[in-house]
């Protein structure tokens, strides 16, 4: 039986690991062309600017290393749940209530009666009808030009097109709602057509192995950095292991679109760092590590009701500073964690053998925003019991307590914390803590 592991980004996999880099959009449209195919086949009709093709999916059968690629039905649902504006905690997996979610919004859309509740209800939808009334007025004008060739604008597969000739409010709302519900209510029919497809042919022909092997590992590593059960990432790190201990070339190496560098040194800092994690004795306190100091019952049913629409630059660009920040603590020489009420979606304390607890906000992949925004407090370990329990409005003002924000140079200033030489009382007093903590486990 197949076991979905690991998407990868296809804008990655064609600008770096392509054996000829002049064909990049010629191989980028094989696989648009083959997903707008599949959508075509189960929809009938396809917004032209979405391919859902920004994505594709490694499936894996035991004793493969990487096993078939084949297109991401993931993103496309990720897309429709985006489109229709529906607010998400986490990953966005199918289920009876997301499809309640999406009949609701549907209902929504059905009763749009102005531009001003589509704005505001629909911004995604908003803008294409926008686009699609510039785009008909840009036709207008090509054909008053010569040899302008009308064939190349009539298709009726057009979405812009197909927008422009519904210029009128209810036109556009009663064509976008036949064609999202036939999204909804079809979208598992283009589930089981993708997963019957494979990239592969195009993967062996055009395509550096070795750098799509290293990809691939990556993202295994990714995945690893992105959960915390601690089976998952055995059987992802046996995978590792196994590249590793295989044939091919480990001299390549690449960038992802977050602009990382990846290679055989840094795969192997992180395999070697995950390995520690797997084994690593984390404690969990009985108190939320560096309250918001404010009721959070209330606040998350308001923020459930909003949806903060980022640019997939900008998405990227927070995933990267992420990265970035998680495996510098993780790659620090910390004695243990401590991990609080809020589990992963809250502080982390690092204590150091020096004395000195570094409580800053744990990165979650799913949430990029959490990359920046929360300022990194800092503290001795003799006071870490009593102090973290404080809020944030108390700690920024405590005369025992240090205050860093996420600028440009935090890491520095973190740094100089790890590397303070401390008392022999204040290495005591970081044995001390770790044992407690310990012992409430």
């Amino acid at each position: 039986m197949e076991e979905r592991t690991v998407d990868l980004s296809l804008y990655t996999l064609v600008r770096e690991c392509l054996l000829d880099p002049n064909l990049m959009k010629d191989v980028f449209y094989m696989f648009s062309l083959s997903n707008r195919e599949n959508v075509h086949e189960i929809f009938k009709y396809k917004k032209f600017n979405d391919d859902f093709t920004d994505r594709v999916t490694c499936y894996r059968k035991d004793g493969e290393l990487i096993g078939t690629v084949r297109p991401c039905y993931d993103e496309f649902l990720e897309k429709l749940v985006r489109i229709l504006n529906i607010p998400t905690r986490g990953k966005v997996t199918d289920s009876v209530e997301l499809d309640k979610k999406m009949r609701e919004r549907l209902e929504i859309l059905k009763n749009i009666s102005s531009e001003s509740e589509l704005l505001m209800e629909f911004p995604l939808l908003y803008k294409d009808l926008n686009d699609g009334r510039r785009y008909y007025n840009d036709v207008q004008k090509l054909r008053r030009q010569e040899n302008y060739d009308e064939e190349a604008f009539a298709s009726g597969e057009h979405y812009y097109y197909g927008c422009a000739l519904k210029k009128s409010l209810p036109n556009f709302i009663k064509s976008q709602s036949l064609q999202y519900e036939r999204y909804i209510n079809d979208r598992n029919k283009l589930k089981e057509l993708q997963e019957s497809k494979s990239y592969n042919g195009i993967i062996r022909k055009y395509f550096n192995i070795d750098k799509f092997y290293m990809y691939t590992i990556h993202e295994y590593l990714r995945r690893c950095e992105g959960t915390k059960d601690k089976e998952e990432i055995k059987k992802y790190l046996k995978l590792v292991e196994d590249y590793l201990n295989g044939s091919r070339d480990k001299s390549v190496s690449f960038k992802t679109d977050e602009g990382i560098k990846i290679d055989y040194d840094n795969i192997m800092k992180r395999y070697n760092n995950l390995k520690r994690i797997v084994s690593d004795n984390s404690s969990f306190v009985d108190w939320i590590l560096v309250p918001e100091g404010r009721d959070y019952s209330r606040v998350e049913k308001k923020e459930e009701a909003q949806v903060t629409l980022m640019s997939l630059e900008e998405i990227n660009r927070l995933r990267g500073l992420g990265e970035v920040k998680r495996n510098f603590y993780e790659t620090s020489p910390y004695l243990a964690k401590a991990i609080g009420l809020r589990r992963y979606h809250g502080y982390i304390a690092y204590i150091y053998e020096n004395g000195k607890v570094i409580l800053d906000r744990e990165y979650i992949p799913e949430h990029p925003a959490t990359a920046l925004g929360d300022a990194i407090y800092v503290m001795k370990a003799i006071d870490f019991e009593n102090l973290s329990k404080l809020d944030k409005q108390v700690l920024m003002k405590h005369p025992k307590v240090g205050r860093m924000i996420h600028s440009k140079k935090w890491k520095e200033r973190v740094q100089l914390v790890i590397d303070y030489e401390g008392s022999e009382e204040e290495k005591q007093d970081a044995v001390q803590l770790v044992k407690r903590l310990q012992e409430k486990k």
